[in-house]
């Protein structure tokens, strides 16, 4: 029997991360900030954080006008933030998906950038509700990303329209896109460190499951977890 996930409870789309889980085998436990089901994280042995609304700015330093405080869920950011500090403290591989992955980054001390199609004028938003868009990325080589994928460039979703801004502390990145949004994070120094990959895309969702920014991500997360 394989070991628990803790799958962070997501707004948006959560279905496909449930169906993603159980087709590969992979168990687990919802970890759910309008619960405070903090203690189950104690029963799981890996950590997986998903996409959905946007990270209140103070997270990160920033600072809103007000027009938007009723789309954020700060109760959620700080719920995965201890959830975070667990996950480092007691050594858990972790997974960081879109949303999850400018979690991880605030959590170490970097930023976002608060809307790419303002300040970088490139476009990485959805095309359509159900219908992501797809773009190019280019892979770090050597990097454990690298390895895990077997491949130095290929497409991915896209549905996101923030992203990192200044890199947090101890990361390096192992994926851009061609326009220089960064697409992947992972630890500088993983030797002695626990699994950690965080991507922008989403590989629960992605057009071809079979391919290996989806396939391969969660073969090896699936492996770390069962190993912890």
């Amino acid at each position: 029997m394989s070991k628990l996930t803790g799958l962070t409870k997501s707004d948006s789309r959560f279905e496909n991360y449930i169906n993603w889980l159980e087709k590969e085998g992979l168990s687990y436990l919802i970890l759910d900030w309008e619960k405070n089901n903090f203690e189950d994280i104690r029963k799981c042995s890996s950590l997986l954080l998903t996409g959905g609304a946007d990270i209140f700015p103070e997270f990160y330093n920033d600072w809103e006008d007000g027009s938007k405080r009723d789309e954020y869920i700060p109760e959620r950011d700080g719920f995965e933030f201890k959830l975070l500090d667990y996950a480092f403290e007691n050594k858990y591989p972790i997974l960081g998906i879109c949303r999850g992955l400018q979690v991880i980054n605030c959590k170490l001390k970097g930023s976002l950038i608060n809307d790419i199609e303002t300040i970088r004028g490139s476009n990485h938003r959805k095309i359509a509700p159900g219908n992501d868009r797809q773009h190019h990325v280019n892979v770090t080589a050597g990097t454990i990303l690298n390895g895990i994928l077997g491949v130095s460039e290929g497409t991915v979703n896209s549905s996101h329209h923030q992203a990192i801004d200044r890199l947090g502390e101890g990361l390096v990145v192992s994926a851009k896109s061609e326009d220089g949004i960064i697409e992947a994070i992972e630890w500088e120094e993983p030797e002695g460190k626990p699994f950690f990959l965080a991507v922008q895309w989403h590989p629960e969702r992605m057009s071809d499951m079979s391919g290996p920014f989806s396939k391969n991500i969660i073969d090896r997360f699936k492996e770390e977890t069962n190993n912890n």
